[in-house]
């Protein structure tokens, strides 16, 4: 087997079982956090998208882009993908210089840092706002307490795992100038999962998958989450919600947005009765085009909305949804 001799300090990890854009979130952080002389190399496990994630990756800019081939290693579970790098990188150089490995975003991103971390003899520093290098280690800025408060973390020796959203990856329009191996291993006591399936009875599709989605905040209450639903249904759009819509009641904890629910990144993002906190609008992907609707003409979601409405939704969402059924 061809031994894994990473060049860089930086290095990303792409479970190829995770897709195309979870791939592209990884290589835009990479290039944030790794744009200085030492660069970045890339890790990916699996052959799912290959052609595809290969292309970006060896575009990417990076030094050397590693494929972890095999019979088991396209398994999307975040703790496969850490047993099977632990399996290839355990006895490596990897946690003896101060290295950071960085994961896709999201709560897979956030669990498989975490395995990474003890497959490796690491630390995991979690959901990341800003990630940066430091001569000796690293040092990361978290959000804590629902997003708000700020604190940063700093690691001065070892293996450091993070994960971090960082937008779009810029690609090379040149032929990639980035190395290629393929490792072909076999992976030994792969841990046994047992899936269980069950029905939540939810006819609307999920939040971090639909290119529309209908979101709204606690002030809406029961009836105005009515008329959302309809609104959601009619535009075959998804139906979303704040932390504290959430709380009361009004919608899912599946169905919510933001810093401690999900990430969606829809072409339009409709927020009725939302402020737009810090918490919630981390959750938003900063090219999704923003339509408030809110009674507080100071409420800071309109300082990010395309367009916005200043006014109550009992007025506004039966206008709206007359207007969509028409």
């Amino acid at each position: 087997m061809e031994p894994v001799n990473l060049e860089s300090r930086v290095v990303g990890v792409i479970p190829s079982a995770w897709g195309i854009e979870s791939a592209e979130s990884v290589v835009a952080a990479l290039q944030a956090v790794g744009h200085g002389p030492g660069g970045f190399d890339v890790i990916v496990v699996g052959s799912r998208h290959q052609e595809e994630i290969l292309n970006i990756a060896s575009h990417s800019g990076a030094n050397s882009v590693y494929r972890l081939g095999g019979d088991q290693t396209d398994c999307a579970a975040p703790e496969a993908v850490a047993h099977a790098l632990g399996q290839l990188l355990t006895g490596s150089e990897l946690a003896t210089r101060n290295r950071l490995l960085l994961t896709p975003p999201g709560p897979e991103g956030e669990e498989l840092a975490a395995g990474l971390a003890f497959h490796l003899n690491g630390q995991a520093l979690g959901r990341s706002l800003s990630v940066q290098l430091t001569e000796t280690g690293v040092r990361v800025e978290r959000l804590v307490w629902g997003g708000r408060k700020r604190v940063t973390l700093a690691l001065d020796s070892g293996l450091a795992v993070a994960c971090l959203r960082s937008g779009k990856p810029a690609l090379e329009s040149k032929a990639g100038s980035a190395s290629l191996h393929t490792i072909d291993t076999k992976i030994d006591r792969l841990p046994g999962f047992t899936v269980e399936v069950e029905e939540t009875g939810e006819s609307l599709p999920p939040v971090e998958s639909c290119k529309l989605v209908i979101s709204g905040g606690r002030g809406v209450g029961e009836e105005g989450f009515g008329i959302l639903k309809q609104i959601a249904r009619t535009t075959e759009g998804a139906l979303g919600g704040s932390l504290p819509a959430v709380d009361a009641g009004m919608v899912p904890v599946g169905r919510q947005v933001g810093i401690s629910g999900k990430f969606v990144n829809p072409e339009l993002y409709f927020a009725v009765g939302i402020s737009g906190t810090p918490q919630h609008m981390a959750g938003i992907s900063t090219e999704t085009r923003i339509i408030a609707v809110n009674k507080d003409p100071e409420a800071p979601i309109f300082s990010v909305a395309e367009a916005g409405v200043v006014g109550e939704w009992q007025v506004l969402l039966p206008e709206v949804l007359k207007a969509l059924e028409a």
